[in-house]
């Protein structure tokens, strides 16, 4: 199984995101979207840790509150946003963070 998400969650543990350091610009705002532990396939497949489950040959990264917060860290947190989608449904997360100035 190959997936971006191997590549990118150990940094995104770190205090600051590399990643996002290169490209966020000072008072910019990061808006993204992750599927949440209370999701209907959170568990579901095979485990490969840290919250992140592989079906059908594709690996999900489901995100508790906690993580969410960890991965803010050096941003400011202004909105988590709680939607559905789909018939299933899939339930996530609009995470909505600034850079500070």
């Amino acid at each position: 199984m190959t997936s971006p998400v191997h590549h990118l969650h150990p940094p995104v543990r770190q205090p600051k995101n590399p990643f996002l350091g290169r490209v966020l610009r000072p008072g910019g705002t990061l808006v993204c979207t992750v599927r949440h532990a209370g999701d209907a396939h959170y568990g579901t497949g095979t485990a490969h840790g840290d919250d992140i489950y592989e079906r059908a040959g594709f690996a999900e990264h489901f995100f508790p509150r906690t993580l969410v917060d960890t991965v803010a860290n050096g941003r400011h947190l202004k909105e988590v946003h709680a939607f559905e989608e789909g018939a299933l449904p899939r339930r996530l997360w609009c995470v909505t963070q600034t850079l500070p100035r």
